[in-house]
């Protein structure tokens, strides 16, 4: 199940990132650079190029729950330059801020 959800999890990465508001196309290059746990989800650590001579940067999508194919929205690049190092840590910061935006919105419509 797991090489379906990450064909999922990729395809999801591409079409954020060829949005109008982030690359405005698929990058030149992208590849699953990880995975790992994170609140009871499963996520999908990615390293791609804008185009052929550009650095590596990171990106994360996820929040997948078990076998499903469903992520749970978190897809998002800040385009940091991908550290093998230091990328799980790079996609739990990105995850962070992306919960800390949607908690925000919330509580503006709940007011």
């Amino acid at each position: 199940m797991e090489n379906n959800q990450l064909n999922v999890a990729m395809q999801n990465m591409i079409n954020w990132l060829a949005d109008e508001h982030e690359l405005g196309k698929a990058p030149n290059k992208i590849e699953c650079a990880g995975t790992f746990d994170y609140n009871d989800m499963h996520y999908y650590i990615f390293k791609y190029k804008i185009n052929v001579f550009g650095k590596w940067l990171v990106g994360v999508c996820g929040g997948f729950e078990g076998d499903d194919l469903e992520p749970c929205g978190h897809a998002f690049s800040d385009r940091q330059p991908y550290n093998k190092d230091t990328a799980q840590n790079d996609c739990i910061a990105m995850i962070e801020m992306i919960m800390a935006y949607w908690k925000e919105q919330a509580k503006k419509y709940s007011e």
